[in-house]
């Protein structure tokens, strides 16, 4: 049978019966603390157990209702499946009520409850009363459509339908996903005598395993799991929905906080520049300009930031759907999808919330430019997120497009899959481009040969490392050898002597320069085999200095001629008459002397010949003598 687990958040005003309610359904008294039973408020979050039926087990999170203890409050709420939101009959809606419900609405909350306690203490013309306050309160919101349950804690009038109003409810809710990579936002970190530290949160996704190897974000501590617990009891496991208290080994443990992130290793992304889309308080009034310094609330997580706007240097009043940044003075981790909630720390006040964009936020340019670029990461399909990612952040893995999409592996890959036979999107040596990028990049190439063969057609192309090397900011390494063989694989480009050239492209000598370039090695061929010095035979003939080089190795390179030593170069074809007239004169060892006797020439030339004659592999040196082959 199979067991789904859910966490029930209980919120709303001071004093208006949540611990109490929480104990009348689960039979546990959530506070726990000596200062809260002096005090008789709640001032953390607590958390009971509470198995509805054998397919349902829950976990109930009793938040403060205090207007100084906002922080705890979200830090409870977050993760919540479905929220109780509790008024008291004898005092109706109060302004921890309004602050709980819009907060509850911020993180899109979609099920839930209103349960009105102590409903005992008051009769019926009250509790229309009440209803009607409700009923104002929820107006234009997915709360106008949750039940109202009255109950009274102490006498359990109304408890055991609220439980089956309850399990009739989760019975038609799907529970977290328990696949893929996991998560755990920190809410509580104690140390156990005899165990170590245990930190405690709820499994917003995934699961985790005794002895499975984790990471504490911010700060990358890797850590390794010793025991687990759910609400007091060893597991081997715990999924997502479920309360857990994880036993952990490794890491310093100085430095670990609420807020912190127990996660799998390497997924998920660790920032300070999010994109956001807020929506402010129905009733929010105040002004918000560039750059306001605000506090930032995700998961259990508070972190200090500003808030950057592209369209507005001012916000003023209630707004819906605003397209914005926030850059935090400490990084977090979040992910796409993921809700928040935004406070103004002085005078306090919840000014609204939203959905996270992109946890990998850029520095943008102010403009409606970027307001649609926003606009399109939010609203797009799994596609166009995919593109939109690859387009900002060049060549990535698998691997890396899960983590900057939030999508998870298995659909990733189904998507890229259709991406990929659509041609949108091209995959090298294991790493996913956008097709417009190597296009782009196939082109600037293609441009880049073009020029350089007309600037230097001596040249057979550009060196390949040099081509690779260009490639690099556009290209990850890893795509820049397969973008390579792929273009020569469609016959794009071709590779000749490790150089890089388009197809039809053969060097020859500059238009302008041919016929004095033909000049030179005419007189080359005419000195036969006592050339002169080339470079001063080229500058005779008023040719350009910076095309020297390239002459002198296109004449090597085309065997139009052999380099005998500096800039002495010899015919290829006065040499091979000269190998062809030495061995039809001499027997099959000579000397030195014997080959000056047929050729006729100085030893400051013939040597060099002879040497040739040994490196094209016609002769081989024996001591004195040089042997044919």
């Amino acid at each position: 049978m199979t067991i789904n687990y859910f966490t029930i958040g209980m919120a709303g005003h001071i004093d208006h019966g949540k611990t109490t309610l929480t104990k009348a359904l689960s039979g546990v008294d959530t506070d726990t603390l000596k200062e809260e039973k002096a005090r008789k408020i709640t001032i953390e979050p607590g958390f009971a157990p509470f198995p509805l039926t054998d397919r349902i087990h829950t976990s109930i999170v009793d938040v403060p209702g205090h207007e100084k203890l906002i922080r705890q409050m979200i830090a409870g709420v977050a993760g919540i499946d479905l929220v109780l939101l509790v008024i008291a009959a004898d005092e109706g809606v109060m302004p921890q009520t309004r602050e709980h419900f819009e907060i509850l609405s911020f993180l899109d909350i979609q099920k839930g409850m209103i349960v009105v306690t102590k409903s005992d203490l008051v009769d019926d013309e009250m509790k229309l009363l009440i209803e009607d306050e409700i009923s104002e309160l929820t107006n234009d919101s997915v709360f106008q459509s949750f039940p109202v349950h009255f109950v009274d804690s102490l006498s359990m009038s109304g408890i055991d339908n609220l439980k089956n109003s309850i399990a009739s409810l989760l019975e038609d809710t799907e529970t977290r996903s328990a696949s893929g990579p996991f998560r755990l936002p920190i809410d509580h970190i104690f140390t156990v005598k005899g165990q170590g530290t245990v930190v405690r949160g709820t499994v917003y996704e995934g699961e985790v395993h005794e002895g499975d190897e984790l990471e504490i974000q911010p700060g990358g501590e890797k850590v390794k799991v010793r025991k687990l617990q759910v609400h007091k009891e060893n597991v081997q496991n715990a999924i997502a929905g479920q309360r857990a208290a994880i036993n952990l080994s490794g890491g310093s443990k100085l430095e670990w906080k609420r807020g912190n992130v127990l996660l799998t290793p390497g997924v998920f992304s660790v920032t300070d520049t999010v994109d956001l889309v807020l929506t402010t308080g129905k009733e929010w009034a105040g002004k918000l300009k560039q750059r306001t310094q605000i506090k930032f609330y995700t998961g259990t997580a508070e972190v200090m930031g500003k808030l950057i706007f592209f369209d507005r240097n001012e916000l003023e009043n209630a707004a819906d759907h605003v397209f914005c940044q926030v850059r935090l003075e400490e990084p977090i981790v979040t992910k796409r999808g993921d809700r928040f909630i935004i406070r103004r720390p002085s005078p306090e006040e919840t000014i609204g919330g939203g959905a996270v964009i992109d946890p990998n936020g850029a520095a943008y340019k102010f403009g409606i430019g970027t307001i649609r670029m926003l606009q399109q990461k939010y609203e797009g399909t799994p596609d166009e997120r995919v593109i939109q990612t690859l387009q900002k952040k060049g060549s990535l893995t698998t691997e890396e497009l899960v983590k900057l999409t939030d999508i998870e592996e298995p659909e990733l890959v189904k998507v890229l899959h259709e991406l990929v036979e659509l041609k949108s999107v091209v995959c090298i040596n294991g790493y996913y481009n956008d097709e417009a990028t190597i296009k782009l990049a196939e082109n600037n190439l293609i441009q880049k040969l073009n020029e350089f063969h007309v600037e230097y057609p001596l040249r057979q192309g550009i060196p390949k490392a040099e081509v690779v090397q260009s490639l690099k900011g556009k290209l990850h390494q890893k795509v820049s050898s397969g973008f390579i063989e792929k273009l020569i694989n469609l016959s794009t480009i071709k590779i000749t002597d490790q150089s890089v050239h388009l197809p039809a492209f053969k060097p020859h000598y500059p238009n302008k320069w041919e016929k004095r370039m033909s000049q030179v090695v005419n007189i080359l061929e005419e000195k036969e085999l006592e050339p002169d010095d080339l470079l001063s035979t080229y500058k005779a003939h008023q040719l350009p200095e910076n095309l020297y080089s390239d002459f002198k190795y296109f004449l090597v390179n085309h065997d139009i001629a052999l380099v005998l030593f500096d800039d002495v170069l010899i015919g290829k074809n006065t040499f091979d008459s000269a190998v062809k007239l030495l061995k039809s004169q001499t027997e099959q060892s000579f000397t030195v002397q014997e080959a000056k006797n047929v050729l006729n020439i100085s030893r400051k030339f013939l040597i060099p010949i002879l040497e040739c004659m040994d490196s094209k592999g016609y002769t081989v040196r024996d001591a004195n003598l040089r042997k044919w082959v």
